[in-house]
């Protein structure tokens, strides 16, 4: 069968350029192989601590404030929690603070952790006898742990003594450490540590370049889907077939051949991803690329994802004869359907369990709403970070296993749907019999076509339909075969 694509819509115009230069010795295709640093506990809690000495605080954000920061990456075998104990001397007087780290650790895989504290600026702005305390305890017991690339020191890049990032800064901080701290990535765990932990060679990790800070850091490579410091290129059209995205020349001495009975991909001195990860480091896509661009998009642009997801569930409604399950399940249950969610999950985030509001709670499609899953009975009490995590991602891509096996206790959803990364056929089968009531009425909807900044946003709704069916079906063609032509609604090249 001939295959004729519908227009994937085009990325709007840059009005500017955003004024920050691209790193000249790094392109984002570049890496090096390092062991991470292991350590075995022998009881089910270990102090690890770390001092420095001297450190200037630089007046950020013109705020008269600085900011004290420690971040690293951390693999480990058992369920975990973090906190950590600051101590300094600022002014002639002593501080403390205490830190819970606010990320859901996961085992068997690598977490970012890390934090920052703000402080005032007054006298000579130097914190003398910084004392870091990580403390690690496992209620599982003796736990096997792996560092790499932590740092800790008072932030200094030069662009963050304008106002101009302060904001982006402050967003979703907590998704963003400890590459947001442009710290040393680099560094062994031993640099500043001065407790007697003991460490033997790790798993190998691959550090990848960004274009515009030049740092390496960390990709998750045996994981790729649980990212690090780099977002995803290809993440809904794997594998990537972009080579610079994909391939990273490695850069140091290292055995290759020992890498690869590991289970990394290395070809022709490159290590090879299968998503593939973009060329910048998720802080400087936020602060250089992102943050510069944003002011250029009206307050009908930032609408424009919320509008297809919303038809995309309308559509998935409609093709299944059903109201939306807020109204659905109101009306049969004479309760709130957002509230039966929160209550079966003990009012907590599902994946870091943290105790949330019912108004904090992010109810999340725990089948992908991409994927053609309607919200219903099975949803998720997320809170905002990791519901913006698991984005379209399907459980089995998110969750470890002990935690699917959780999530099917609660939500009634089998295992083996937990497991599965497929399309919902059902829904898909029925938009095949209606569809020629989803390009003539559907997509003809005023609302969807509009044009809005040169893209007509039923191409929009048509193209998210495109990436997920992946070749299944050309709905375009299903349309032809039953009228004789192509749609009108969508814009067909």
């Amino acid at each position: 069968m001939k295959q004729n694509n519908l227009r994937t819509y085009r990325r709007r115009n840059v009005t500017r350029k955003s004024g920050f230069h691209t790193c000249d010795e790094t392109t984002g295709s570049e890496c090096i192989i390092v062991n991470a640093e292991k350590f075995m506990s022998s009881d089910n809690k270990e102090v690890f601590i770390f001092k420095r000495d001297n450190l200037q605080l630089v007046n950020l954000f013109k705020s008269n404030l600085g900011i004290l920061c420690f971040g690293g990456y951390l693999f480990i075998n058992k369920k975990v929690n973090i906190c950590f104990d600051i101590q300094y001397d600022y002014n002639n007087k002593h501080y403390t603070t205490l830190i819970e780290n606010k990320t859901s650790i996961d085992k068997n895989d690598w977490n970012n952790i890390g934090f920052h504290i703000e402080i005032p600026l007054t006298g000579d702005n130097i914190l003398k006898n910084v004392i870091v305390k990580m403390t690690i305890e496992s209620n599982e017991g003796n736990f096997e742990a792996e560092f790499v690339s932590f740092d800790f020191d008072s932030l200094n890049k030069k662009e963050f003594t304008d106002k101009t990032f302060e904001k982006s800064f402050h967003q979703k901080t907590n998704m963003c450490i400890p590459y947001l701290y442009y710290l040393n990535t680099e560094y062994s765990i031993n640099k500043y540590l001065i407790s007697d932990q003991l460490f033997s060679i790790g798993q190998y990790v691959v550090l990848k370049s960004c274009n515009r800070c030049g740092r390496f850091l960390p990709i998750n490579i045996y994981n790729e889907i649980n990212t690090l410091s780099f977002s995803l290129h290809c993440k809904k059209l794997a594998p990537c077939n972009h080579s610079a995205f994909r391939s990273y020349t490695i850069q140091n001495n290292c055995d290759q051949e020992e890498i690869v009975k590991s289970g990394i991909n290395i070809e022709d001195g490159k290590v090879i991803s299968y998503y593939g990860h973009q060329l910048e480091c998720k802080a400087c896509k936020k602060f250089f690329v992102n943050m510069p661009l944003n002011p250029q998009r009206n307050a009908q642009q930032f609408k424009e994802d919320g509008l297809r997801r919303r038809a995309i569930e309308v559509l998935i409604n409609n093709l299944l004869k059903k109201n939306l399950i807020h109204f659905e399940f109101e009306r049969k249950n004479k309760s709130e359907f957002s509230k039966y969610i929160w209550d079966k999950f003990n009012h907590k985030c599902f994946k870091c369990k943290k105790d949330l509001q019912l108004s904090e709670m992010n109810l999340d499609h725990t089948m992908p709403l991409a994927y053609l899953y309607r919200l219903d009975e099975t949803a998720t009490c997320l809170c905002a970070s990791h519901n913006s995590q698991k984005s379209d991602h399907f459980p089995v891509d998110y969750y470890t296993e002990d935690e699917l096996l959780e999530l099917s206790k609660i939500t009634g959803l089998s295992l083996e749907k937990l497991h599965s990364r497929e399309i919902n056929n059902q829904v898909l089968q029925l938009l095949v019999d209606n569809i020629v009531w989803f390009y003539d009425d559907f997509l003809m909807n005023p609302d969807y076509q509009k044009v809005r900044d040169g893209i007509l946003t039923a191409d929009k709704i048509n193209d998210s339909l495109k990436r997920v069916i992946k070749g299944k079906v050309d709905l375009a063609e299903e349309y032809k075969k039953v009228t004789g032509h192509y749609p009108n609604s969508v814009t067909i090249i």
